[in-house]
């Protein structure tokens, strides 16, 4: 029975190659004929064969593994079985009649999240129930069946080995065959829902926000198009490590930047950021020398920077009128009183606006009194002319004239030229505000001291901004000047966010303000301590007024059970939840002891050919800083081809690396290699420096080694 089974799931396997090549054939045939059928319409033809090529482009890149799922339903009420083979992309014959189903699609759910028997899936039109009769997972390579196995559920350690054993440049592209219950609901989850998620280190966080993105993508199409989507990475190497991903997944055109990179577009200006690595010593070294970086993402900076917008808002209009050669068309009380009566509600939510409606209520006021302004200057001609010269009248009288045809015509240059140089600049506004800011905020509270103010906006001034600048500047532009463009925007994703302070997250929100969220990050690996929050519910609440909600992945599918338990360690000794790791073992975490840089090196070198050995694909030596990656990355070059990758650095093509530990976090090897977690370079005492070691450990799909110089950090000696 189990031959005739495998033989008839062969027949159909053929049968489907054979229809994703008709249906290559068919999309030919068709870009072929859209130059004809829209001949001079040149517009209509690219699209057209844009369209097809795109079809043609994914039928073809899945053709060698067109599908790897089945599931038997039964509808209620309905006599027919359906056999649905599930794919990475959705195909259909040329009749219309369906050949694969998109991972993405409603009923796919039910693969991903329902056991054999009873059980129901959400369609467009309503909520359709039935019997879920078989569950198959196949293995299929170069168009050939290799086995397949009936399961109950998914979630099965033992089907998820043969891909978690795989190599990291191919485990981003895999997982939309072994996408767990939990993961599942995370990405189903409406467009119109914030919300929060907490997950360990390896359980898949990234790997499901961008297939989130593809989901919602796939079905919401018709009302939101992929430029609506935004996602928001770590840093421009992250970044570029999965830009790869979404068009895999069939999507394009999603905007992907990290968080200077969206403030620089936004607020126009050509800054660079100031590293972090500075930064991280010198809080490690005194975490009171950053207390201003801490202030400046806190609510209370975001207060003070509102009391400084009003003082703005209330002072925007100048004391001057608006006249011509003497003659007052508006006086500054007049314009004041007009600005004022505008009050700040949903429609006039920014300065510009106000100012523009301001403008505009003055130009309906000459529309609608003309009558009685030209009765005002006549007056104030009189005024003027009643003890001079004929000849000076006569100038005057012209004046007038000219005054009175402008007005007649709208008076619209005049009142531009009065209210276009109104608003202020951002970036030099914000160098304002610090240089201010005793006014409206007492940073002894803080102890912040007026020099670390000093050194901010001497950097600033030099086009030098840090981090935590960023939300104040996208904050200001958009009560300033509004959000423009940034409305289109429908969903946010945003990656590794528990290193944004809440100021960043409310700036983001008034920003992004027509968009739902997906937020994806680890408390444990919150290593900017100096910025990062502290709990989800602080953003919940000052973000999204309670109006998200959070959510927890618990289980790690990225290292082997000996690495997770013990990096988990480290999480018991900061009290953080503890990963549950898949049953997938490998070869024990091997700590090395070394005495100086030679031998150091020596080891690493050791290591790094026994890796090469096991064909690793992609190796990273994780240092604490750059100073040290800089060091070890000189010294591996006289003998290996490494790469030191820095924050400036945006791509990484595979091979060995040395990296910082706060540029790998999110990243992922197949071998990892901690180049000194001596008790020196670790302090059990310091959360920032435990983090940053949790976030090292954390890296390798497979294998661990683990250097340290002298006395291994605290809470990992009792592996020793």
């Amino acid at each position: 029975m189990e031959d005739l089974e495998f033989k008839e799931e062969e027949e159909n396997l053929k049968e489907t190659v054979h229809k994703f090549k008709e249906s290559i054939f068919y999309y030919e045939q068709r870009a072929k004929a859209v130059p004809k059928l829209y001949k001079g319409n040149d517009v209509m033809i690219e699209n057209f064969i844009n369209m097809y090529d795109e079809k043609m482009r994914l039928i073809y890149k899945n053709i060698d593994k067109p599908y790897f799922a089945r599931i038997d339903f039964k509808r209620d009420n309905e006599k027919n079985l359906e056999k649905i083979y599930i794919g990475k992309v959705g195909v259909t014959d040329e009749d219309n009649n369906i050949v694969t189903v998109d991972w993405r699609a409603p009923i796919s759910s039910i693969y991903y999240d329902s056991n054999i028997g009873r059980t129901k899936y959400i369609a467009p039109d309503g909520i359709c129930e039935g019997e879920l009769l078989l569950k198959r997972q196949f293995n299929i390579e170069n168009q050939k069946l290799i086995s397949y196995q009936d399961v109950d559920t998914v979630a099965n350690d033992e089907l998820l080995k043969p891909y978690l054993s795989s190599s990291a440049d191919n485990r981003l592209k895999n997982i939309v065959s072994t996408i767990q219950k939990e993961q599942n609901e995370i990405i189903r989850e409406p467009l119109n829902k914030n919300i929060i998620v907490q997950g360990v280190a390896g359980s898949g966080k990234t790997t499901v926000a961008l297939h989130r993105i593809a989901y919602l993508v796939y079905n919401y199409w018709d009302t939101v198009k992929p430029n609506q989507y935004l996602v928001i990475g770590p840093n421009k190497f992250f970044v570029s490590y999965i830009s790869n991903v979404l068009p895999d997944l069939d999507v394009d055109n999603v905007n992907q930047l990290t968080y200077d990179e969206l403030c620089k577009e936004y607020i126009n200006v050509d800054f660079s950021l100031i590293s972090e690595d500075e930064k991280i010593k010198q809080y490690i070294k005194n975490p009171n020398s950053l207390n201003f970086q801490n202030l400046k993402v806190s609510m209370e900076f975001k207060n003070a920077l509102d009391r400084y917008i009003e003082e703005i808002d209330k002072n925007i209009i100048p004391n001057k009128n608006i006249e011509i050669k003497g003659y007052v068309i508006f006086s500054s009380e007049f314009i004041k009183n007009t600005y004022n009566s505008i009050k700040n509600h949903v429609i006039y939510d920014n300065i510009e606006k106000k100012v523009n409606r301001t403008k505009l209520l003055l130009q309906k006021y000459i529309e609608d009194n003309l009558d009685n302004i030209k009765e005002n200057l006549q007056s104030q001609f009189k005024e003027k002319t009643k003890d001079v010269s004929n000849e000076i009248k006569y100038k005057e009288m012209d004046t007038l004239s000219s005054i009175e045809k402008e007005l007649s015509k709208g008076f619209k240059q005049r009142l531009n030229k009065f209210f276009n140089q109104l608003l202020p600049n951002i970036y030099k506004t914000y160098i304002t505000f610090l240089s201010r800011i005793n006014e409206y905020i007492d940073l002894s509270n803080y102890n912040i001291k007026n020099e670390d103010v000093n050194y901010n906006i001497k950097n600033l001034k030099s086009k030098k901004v840090e981090f935590e600048d960023l939300s104040s500047l996208i904050y200001l532009k958009t009560c300033i000047n509004g959000i423009g463009e940034y409305a289109n925007y429908k969903q946010v994703a945003i990656d590794e966010a528990q290193d944004f302070g809440d100021f960043n997250f409310v700036a983001l929100k008034k920003l992004l303000s027509n968009a739902t969220f997906s937020i994806f990050g680890d408390l444990a690996q919150s290593i900017y301590q100096y910025r990062g929050i502290k709990n989800w519910e602080s953003v919940q609440n000052k973000a999204f007024n309670n109006k998200c909600e959070i959510k927890n992945l618990h289980k790690s599918y990225r290292t082997t059970t000996e690495i997770m338990n013990c990096a988990s360690n480290i999480t018991k000794h900061l009290g953080l939840n503890v990963a549950e790791p898949v049953i997938r073992h490998g070869k024990d975490v091997e700590f090395i002891n070394f005495s100086d840089i030679d031998e150091q090196i020596k080891m690493i070198e050791n290591i790094l050919e026994e890796y090469l050995k096991e064909d690793f694909k992609t190796i990273a030596i994780i240092c604490k800083d750059e100073d040290e990656a800089s060091q070890i990355s000189k010294k591996l070059n006289k003998k290996f081809n490494s790469v030191n990758i820095t924050d400036s650095d945006t791509m990484y093509n595979g091979g060995i690396c040395v990296i910082t530990s706060y540029l790998a976090k999110g990243l992922e090897f197949d071998g990892a290699i901690v180049s000194n977690a001596s008790k020196l370079k670790y302090d059990e005492n310091n959360d920032m420096e435990m983090k940053l070691l949790y976030v090292a450990m954390t890296r390798p799909l497979h294998e661990l080694k683990v250097l340290y110089d002298n006395e291994l950090a605290k809470p990992l000696d009792n592996m020793l």
